[in-house]
């Protein structure tokens, strides 16, 4: 049977770090057995939505590079992929289980039923519903009918227990009259939410449902509603919840960060994708910096853990920057571009290659990196220790070493420029601190940064000799 996975979120915001998790996981097993991912959107609860929520999502999946097989925009044999373009397949399949007897039309009105519930928790009872309507005769329910009474649909549990077994929890049993009769069909038509995902799980013939173990509670009614249908339950994996660094679950509700912050903030995409792998599973090699394909290779769902696991910002900035390092520098100057745009600079492509191949190993996000090629390649503003290398008594004579030397260097590339550096430096008695910090004072502004000879090269010869000129002649200026 061909592995048939689904991503369903419900179109209210952005994705987060812990519903980007649940995509990845499913992405991933798709692809490792050459099956299908399918995306979904549960959007039937109007209330909740959110206006552009769904181009969000679809944002967020395309740059996480999670390509699916079947949803709302690319189509398919299963389609519509919106629960609210399925309405009519829901009443039918609640008119199936109306006429199987598992399923009864429920009178009672929103306020009845939080009466109960209110009078049953203060008597210390669980607030399930009493199933009053469930022995209604075909007259009485006629006579609701002609008061005017529009009724829900509820699937008639039966008592008893109910197991199943989780990929990664073992078998768990639970006693079906904890529930009580739940409703599959509202009183306006729209399907209830367990309802929902069971017909469409079943017409689009999900073989794993891999979601978080918040959706642990759904799982009963579910299973009594495939029974029910007649379908055998998909396999299930419910994983642990990502808690904020506050300690507290992630979700929308309560503001968790968006995607789009990560994205905006520059980290890599394929950073962000290992990460969140990270969070629920370990390769076996015990190797932490993963590309996707590895992660298409190793995924094994009995090595996914079960204990609930928190966001470490310092560990995804830290995969971060180890992806970006491994960048080929004109992919990574591509990617600097827009950031380097953005803080009003103008580069030539070749400005942002050498940009890209000097700060790659001091980046932790594309955002940072343009941050300090700004800061290197705008004219610099000195801080106090910098002022004081200048003000030194052996920077001048280092300042006109290495001026002469890379006047005299014949093509500005990267080796050259090393090799006139160290000329300069042989060339004055000065050394050390003493011949270095008044030059990255004069390029830079600062006192420390990436590799000095780097700083040149990237700067360009222009950029090099005028700062340099600059800073020789505001010191000799100063001298009497």
């Amino acid at each position: 049977m061909k592995v048939r996975t689904r991503f369903a979120p419900s179109p209210t915001g952005d994705l987060h770090l812990g519903n980007a998790r649940i995509a990845i996981l499913n992405w991933a097993f798709a692809r490792h057995h050459e099956g299908a991912f399918v995306l979904r959107f549960e959007d039937t609860d109007e209330d909740r939505q959110v206006r552009g929520a769904g181009r969000a999502i679809l944002a967020g999946l395309d740059w996480l590079g999670l390509d699916r097989d079947e949803g709302p925009v690319r189509g398919g044999p299963h389609g519509p992929y919106r629960q609210s373009q399925r309405l009519a397949v829901y009443r039918e399949q609640a008119a199936r289980l109306v006429a199987a007897g598992a399923a009864y039309p429920c009178f009672c009105s929103p306020e009845e039923l939080e009466e109960r519930r209110r009078a049953a928790l203060e008597s210390g009872h669980s607030p399930r519903y009493d199933g009053r309507c469930r022995e209604l005769d075909p007259a009485a329910r006629e006579a609701l009918r002609a008061e005017g009474r529009v009724p829900s649909l509820r699937f008639a549990v039966v008592s008893g227990p109910v197991a199943f077994r989780d990929r990664i929890r073992g078998e768990i049993v639970v006693d079906a009259a904890e529930f009580g009769d739940f409703v599959i069909l509202r009183a306006d038509g729209r399907p209830a939410y367990n309802f929902a995902v069971v017909v469409d799980d079943i017409a689009m013939d999900i073989t794993h449902v891999i979601r978080g173990v918040g959706h642990l509670p759904n799982t009963v009614p579910q299973v009594l509603l495939y029974e029910a249908l007649g379908a055998a339950a998909p396999e299930l994996v419910h994983v642990p919840l990502v808690l904020g660094e506050d300690g507290e679950p992630l979700s929308k509700r309560t503001g968790a960060p968006g995607l789009g912050r990560y994205r905006d903030e520059g980290y890599d995409v394929d950073a962000v994708v290992n990460y969140l792998f990270l969070l629920s599973w370990s390769s076996p090699s015990g190797d932490e910096v993963l590309g996707r394909g590895r992660i298409v290779e190793e995924i094994d769902l009995d090595r996914l853990g079960t204990a609930d696991v928190t966001v470490d910002s310092g560990k995804l900035e830290w995969l971060s920057s180890q992806h970006l390092r491994r960048e080929e520098p004109r992919r990574l100057a591509m990617r600097l571009a827009p950031f380097a745009a953005r803080r009003g600079l103008v580069l030539s492509e070749q400005d942002l290659i050498a940009g890209a191949t000097v700060l790659a190993e001091r980046m932790h996000t594309v955002s940072g990196g343009a941050d300090e090629l700004a800061a290197l390649i705008e004219p610099p503003t000195r801080s106090r220790a910098a002022l004081e290398a200048l003000a030194s008594d052996g920077a001048p004579a280092a300042l006109r070493s290495a001026l002469e030397a890379w006047r005299e260097c014949a093509a500005w590339e990267r080796e050259p420029v090393g090799a006139a550096l160290k000329n300069a430096r042989a060339g004055v008695e000065v050394s050390g601190a003493r011949f270095y910090h008044p030059l990255r004072a004069a390029l830079t502004g600062v006192l420390e940064g990436p590799d000095l000879a780097d700083v040149a090269w990237m700067l360009g010869r222009d950029r090099v000799l005028d700062r340099l000129e600059r800073a020789l002649e505001e010191e000799t200026a100063d001298q009497p």
